[in-house]
């Protein structure tokens, strides 16, 4: 058995070296075999490699509940999608993959918005990430969801506002109506007086239905609502020459942009009008916003720190009803700002701030009026919504040229007797004559005073009769416009059926703002009075080189920035806070007082003033110690910016802080050898070991620093002096011990060295103290003589030099102080206790272990003091 194991590897030695020859005889036997093998490699490794190494994945499932009314197309279909678009004008479409976390709480919110919307526009859900599917092959999305509204003759325009359903049903009724058309000197004002940036197109439509240039701009005015959701450049058409000529456009098809603080701006000749080249245009030129409404997106991005990268901002977190065109929070900071940015003349700046005021109480005002209308409004016969006493209606306002602080309203109406004409049957023919005529409507109008009425029988007949009514209508803060109080009223089934749906349409925003916990209007800060600031406020931001870029944050999409910025939490999402971040001074300031205009502009002066004092993030204070930071007779005090002073600023105490941060990865490493340190001085009585999270709690300048961990050195009695561990050392615990004891007061230094002495040392020391205090006392005593002999020659008359007597004084005094040290050095010495001694042998042995490898470190002498 053992010869032929031993026989065995000389078999396999001569098998080879056989081979090895004929081989080198006979070359072409090795080709041919490399040839074989090759080709057998070739021929079956590509089915091997065709089969599937992962199993198939499994078939979709539709995302959305069944009787949704969302259309969801789980296999990624596009057909069905492209032959509803020919048939809808606009149709919603959400890409999603089912497996994305924001897809999944999307749906709930896409969901919503399709409900508020039904019967209007078709919302359509489409997997994308199946990968058979159509969508996965023709469209690469980077995340999910994506939101795309497409028109029947316009590409994808992309919805990036926030995926919550208010906002997604605000976007799409803007993208439905896009243009505001203007019929009067007020209107434009009103339009204009909204926003920053206005776009006006004047279009001739007498002379065509769909004059030339139209469409351009209805497409460039919906690109510009897709390029900035919350604030887009708002676009209004006028018809009227002589409207046109008040904003000096002489021709159709000729656009101008307002602006409220530069000049306007007239769109070029010689650029051709696309809707790419107006919108375009338009961003280009247009003014930055008094307040800019920044689009937190919920996840990582550059979004706010582009916005304080610029210099000092002003964060307003407020809530936002969606559900409301009126973002009442963000215009009272509008007002605020307008006076802040009021450098020069701005014409109608009063007409602005009072209207922007009268939206702000429209708008609390309607909101109790919508309730009512809903309260019971499924329950309402359709023949309320009718009122058949008036078959017929018109109305004409009379507007003098130029700005008037009234209007005069004209309504001419005719009344059918009910039971003899229904008004359903009888056709709405006027036929004005001619002292009903427009012209003369205003004549009269202009000559009478209001409240005026005058009737009338037609041709006798006591069936029928005309009325003309005027009144007069005061622009002012009255809850009511001039349109709410008009009697007209149409019996026109197609009129009546829009005003029906129309509310409805307000009861299924007031049931998605329940649905989504919005704040109602009438829990808003009531806020109208005249804004009476310091004269030197106005136009501030021109004055100085502090100026502010005002910043509106929605404060249900920021919960993370209120938890970042430390502001509380359940009153900070119900009422507006504010703060100041200077990036370049590493300082925030929060506005501590109640919310409202005045208090917004006093923490605005008191900043460019200096007069404000820094915010400091702090977390709750924490008990002196805790499970986390002992470990069995050791004690690491947590400290936060609130308890700071009060623990490191101890007068008698040395303090050590360790600076750290949760992020930090050496910090935890380096946690071990801080609380070997604090064990090492665990019997020093006045040495307090700190820790602080620099990340969450904010220092004061002269304590700010750049790196973690960081070790800081509080001496007692001399707060200022603080010391900084060096960078250059390695933070062992040799090295932490040796900067402990250089910086810390005497009697730190002599207990410690005390205690770290040995048996042996104690006894050498022992005998040393004794020599010692021996030969200082001997000293003494000579001191003493010659002192006294000097005395003596000074008592006789005899010369003495007083600089003689002044040195053996203060040698004298020197010698009585090492005498009481000694003596104190004397009495530890023989006090030195058995447990003091094991104790001393321990920390002897724990720095020991901790120099091991540490060359840097010189050792510590144990065995002399």
């Amino acid at each position: 058995m053992a010869e032929s194991t031993q026989e065995r590897p000389k078999g396999i030695r001569l098998v080879t070296t056989t081979l090895y020859t004929l081989m080198a005889k006979h070359p072409e036997i090795c080709i041919g075999l490399i040839v074989i093998v090759t080709s057998i490699i070739s021929r079956y490794s590509s089915s091997i490699l065709d089969n599937d190494v992962l199993s198939p994945p499994k078939n979709p499932r539709p995302f959305f509940p069944a009787g949704s009314p969302v259309l969801d197309y789980p296999w990624g279909d596009l057909m069905p999608v492209a032959d509803l678009l020919i048939r809808e004008e606009l149709l919603v479409v959400m890409y999603y993959a089912p497996w994305c976390h924001d897809s999944i709480r999307a749906k709930a919110e896409f969901t919503k918005a399709a409900k508020v919307l039904e019967n209007k526009v078709s919302f359509v859900a489409i997997n994308c990430w199946w990968p058979q599917g159509p969508c996965k092959k023709n469209y690469k999305f980077h995340r999910f969801p994506e939101i795309y509204i497409y028109h029947t003759t316009i590409d994808g325009i992309r919805f990036s506002g926030p995926l919550l359903a208010e906002y997604i049903v605000r976007f799409v009724e803007e993208v439905m109506y896009p243009l505001t058309f203007l019929y009067s000197e007020d209107m434009i004002l009103n339009f204009v007086s909204k926003q920053d940036n206005s776009l006006i197109g004047f279009f001739d439509f007498n002379s065509s239905p769909q004059p030339p240039g139209f469409i351009q701009f209805y497409y460039a005015s919906i690109r510009l609502l897709e390029k900035n959701p919350l604030q887009p450049i708002r676009c209004g058409v006028i018809t009227q020459q002589f409207l046109a000529e008040e904003l000096g456009l002489s021709d159709p098809n000729e656009i101008i942009m307002i602006r409220t603080f530069n000049e306007s701006l007239l769109y070029p000749p010689s650029r051709n009008f696309t809707s790419s080249n107006i919108w375009s245009w338009a961003l280009h030129h247009k003014e930055q916003s008094i307040v800019q409404w920044l689009n937190l997106p919920g996840h990582k991005s550059l979004e706010l720190s582009a916005a304080i990268e610029r210099g000092p901002a002003l964060l307003v977190l407020a809530p936002v009803n969606h559900v409301y065109k009126t973002n009442y929070y963000l215009n009272m900071v509008r007002e605020v700002g307008l006076l802040y940015h009021y450098c020069h003349e701005v014409p109608y700046l009063e007409f602005f701030l009072r209207q922007s005021v009268r939206d702000r109480a429209d708008f609390l005002h309607g909101y109790s009026e919508q309730q009512d209308l809903c309260k019971n409004f499924y329950e309402v016969p359709e023949d309320l919504f009718s009122y058949p006493d008036r078959n017929c209606c018109v109305s004409v306002v009379g507007a003098d040229k130029g700005l008037q602080n009234s209007k005069k309203i004209c309504d001419f109406c005719r009344y059918m007797e009910k039971k003899l004409t229904p008004a359903s049957l009888q056709p709405c023919n006027l036929g004005l004559s001619s002292m009903f005529a427009e012209d003369a409507v205003f004549a009269v109008g202009s000559n009478i005073q209001t409240p005026f009425c005058l009737d009338t029988f037609e041709n006798y007949n006591t069936n029928e009769y005309r009325t003309l009514c005027c009144r007069e209508c005061k622009i002012d803060l009255s809850y009511k416009s001039c349109a709410s109080i008009s009697s007209r009223r149409s019996n026109d089934k197609f009129v009546r059926q829009s005003e029906s749906s129309l509310k409805r349409n307000i009861c299924k925003k007031l049931t998605l703002q329940k649905t989504q916990n919005l704040l109602k209007p009438n829990q808003f800060i009531g806020d109208f009075d005249h804004l009476s600031i310091r004269v030197n406020f106005t136009g501030s931001a021109c004055r100085t080189n502090r100026t502010l870029t005002l910043f509106f944050v929605d404060s249900s999409l920021s919960s993370a920035l209120h938890k970042k910025l430390d502001i509380p939490g359940p009153v900070a999402f119900e009422k507006p806070s504010v703060i100041i971040i200077d990036k370049k001074n590493e300082a925030n300031f929060i506005l501590r007082e109640s919310f409202s205009r005045k208090a917004l502009a006093r923490f605005i002066q008191n900043y460019t003033e200096s007069a404000l004092e820094r915010h400091l993030r702090s977390e709750s204070p924490r008990p002196s110690c805790d499970a986390a930071s002992c470990s069995a007779d050791v004690c690491v005090q947590e400290v936060t910016s609130k308890t700071f002073h009060s623990v490191v600023m101890q007068p008698g105490k040395d303090v050590v802080l360790l600076i750290t941060a949760k992020w930090c990865g050496f910090c935890s490493s380096f946690s071990h050898t801080y609380l070997q340190l604090a064990k090492y001085f665990s019997s020093a009585r006045d040495l307090v070991f700190a820790r602080i999270d620099a990340d969450r709690n904010d220092l004061r300048w002269e304590y700010t620093l750049d790196s973690y961990p960081t070790i800081l050195f509080f001496p007692a009695h001399r707060k200022e002096d603080s010391v900084v561990f060096p960078s250059n050392f390695p933070k062992s615990l040799p090295n932490l011990i040796k900067f402990i004891l250089a910086h810390a007061k005497r009697d730190l230094k002599t207990d410690t060295v005390v205690d770290i002495c040995s048996k042996t040392c104690v006894n050498h020391n022992r005998r040393r103290v004794v020599h010692v205090m021996t030969h200082l006392r001997a000293k003494r005593r000579n001191i003493k003589r010659r002192i006294s002999l000097l005395l003596n020659r000074r008592a006789h008359g005899k010369p003495v030099l007083k600089e003689a007597l002044r040195s053996l004084w203060r040698t004298y005094r020197t010698v009585q102080r090492k005498i009481w040290n000694a003596s104190l050095l004397q009495k530890l010495l023989f006090s030195h206790t058995r447990e003091r001694l094991s104790q001393s042998v321990l920390k002897k042995h724990l720095v020991d272990i901790h120099k091991e490898g540490d060359s840097k470190v010189y050792n510590l002498k144990h065995d002399e003091l």
